[in-house]
């Protein structure tokens, strides 16, 4: 028994001690085999592959595992992504038995011929190196090598605002080679170009699609006086991005629209309480004008206005119109209290002539009085027919005749003002009360206070202001939704600096 295990150890020693020499040399084997590849004179990095014949064929692809945010104060987009190139080296092939593929770490990088692949479009791009550079390569026994790094791209994105918050985005993204032309090397993407990690969202903006386009050449300029403009080859990838407008919904429509709402009660407050409506509609424009304009702080100083601009423009314009609608009723009930009192004045000058005047009769004392011209109490009977609805309106016999009769006794003195001794200042009061009159600006009445009168206007501007608001809202609704566009006249492939050209050719 002791015998028979003492057998069974030294099997599995010997067995072992056959493996790690197998296993040695297995690893002898790919060592050899490699630095026989690397050999200086059988393999130069610094050239390319199928130098002298065919460009070499770069295809890449991106699986992107973060996308955002987008500045738009810088233009600029960000994303995270696993970004992948294949390419043929024949120089590299290799034959080991049982072995069709090695995957080599970022150091085997350093020894061979790689694409000077960049981004075109790209502002500051890095290479994450935390344990250690995130990048390797796998090579196949026919020469296909595989490079794949871990990359935080940020490239330029040039934003369409006109629209703002109801804008869509077009973010390209453009990659080619930095030293190579078309001649030298061709780029295609591989398969389906750009993978989307599950569960990918941004905050600000939905995802729309991701396309990818084929082979395209761009013409960029060397800066030589023999010849300043070369073809590259250059693969593109589009996102599409359509704004989230739920945190402008919240933070700027509503709160302005309930403050245009508040500014409305000020038609509900008595004309007399000039403390009340003056306060409220004050507050109202200074609250709409911080909180309206500064919600877009953050966006850049464009010399055109926003859609969100437009809508707050809007409900500024209504929030003063309440302002100038008490401004107007104050103005005029002043002016026609005004007029009352000198009316009054007038009447107890009247009234006082007449006293002295029976007190002459008394005495038999025969006096002459001037005639001074119509009385003034007159003017104030109704001389026309009018619906009580149509306040301000002027009366129908106003249409017939020419409007700058009335006014004429307002601008020019009446005839006969020189041989009449009442006062210039008279004359041009009893016109202006005949004109206020006839436009029905002035109380017919004089026993119903013209306080009244003004506040009729309050209660149709309680039915104009909201309906008004409402048409407007809505035609500004349909207009940013159906009819105005967020693009520019402007080329969108001018954003990357050259000049893009579909090529109908396939890529070699």
């Amino acid at each position: 028994m002791w015998e028979a295990a003492m057998i069974a150890v030294f099997l599995l020693q010997f067995a072992a001690t056959a493996n790690n020499l197998g296993s040695k040399e297995f690893t002898n084997n790919v060592t050899d085999t490699l630095n026989g590849l690397l050999l200086a004179n059988n393999y130069d990095k610094k050239i390319r592959p199928d130098f002298g014949g065919p460009p070499t064929l770069v295809t890449v692809n991106m699986h992107i595992k973060s996308l955002g945010p987008v500045v738009e104060d810088a233009a600029m987009y960000t994303m995270d992504v696993y970004f992948r190139q294949s390419w043929y080296d024949r120089r590299l092939k290799f034959t080991l038995p049982g072995i069709s593929e090695l995957s080599m770490s970022w150091l085997f990088l350093e020894k061979i011929w790689k694409p000077d692949t960049y981004f075109l479009n790209g502002k500051k791009s890095h290479l994450h190196r935390i344990t250690s550079p995130n990048k390797f390569v796998r090579m196949r026994h026919d020469g296909h090598l595989t490079y794949s790094m871990r990359l935080t791209l940020s490239a330029t994105c040039k934003m369409h605002l006109k629209k703002f918050p109801l804008d869509s985005q077009v973010c390209p993204l453009v990659i080619g080679s930095y030293g190579y032309t078309s001649k030298d090397m061709v780029y295609s993407w591989s398969g389906s170009g750009v993978g989307l990690e599950p569960g990918v969202e941004m905050a600000q903006y939905l995802i729309v699609n991701i396309s990818t386009n084929g082979h395209v050449f761009a013409v960029r300029s060397t800066g030589s006086k023999v010849n300043n403009t070369e073809i590259y080859s250059v693969v593109q990838a589009y996102f599409f991005l359509k704004r989230s407008i739920g945190y402008y919904v919240l933070q700027i429509y509503v709160p302005c629209t309930l403050i245009v709402c508040c500014s409305w009660i000020s038609f509900w407050i008595t004309p007399s309480d000039v403390a009340g409506r003056t306060s409220l509609a004050v507050t109202t424009v200074l609250s709409i004008t911080t909180l309206g304009f500064g919600g877009r702080s953050q966006l850049p100083k464009v010399g055109h206005a926003t859609a969100l601009d437009w809508y707050v423009i809007i409900c500024f314009a209504f929030a003063f119109a309440v302002m100038i609608e008490y401004a107007v009723i104050n103005f005029t009930d002043k002016l026609a209290k005004d007029i009352k009192k000198l009316l009054e004045e007038k009447k107890l000058k009247e009234q006082k002539e007449k006293e002295t005047e029976a007190k002459v009769e008394d005495n038999h004392e025969p006096i002459e009085f001037v005639d001074e011209g119509e009385n003034l109490e007159e003017l104030l009977q109704p001389k026309y027919v009018f619906r009580p609805n149509r306040w301000y309106s002027l009366p129908g016999d106003l249409h017939e005749r020419n409007l700058r009769e009335v006014v004429y006794d307002i601008v020019e003195s009446p005839p006969g003002s020189m041989e009449s001794p009442l006062p210039w200042f008279q004359q041009k009061l009893k016109a202006t009360i005949r004109f206020w009159k006839e436009v029905h600006f002035i109380p017919q009445n004089m026993t119903i206070e013209a306080e009244q009168k003004f506040h009729k206007v309050d209660m149709f501007a309680r039915r104009a202001f909201p309906l008004a608001f409402v048409s407007l809202a809505s035609i500004y609704a349909l207009l940013y939704t159906y009819y105005i566009t967020d693009k520019d006249d402007e080329n969108d492939e001018s954003i990357i600096g050259v000049v893009l050209a579909k090529s109908d050719q396939k890529p070699l």
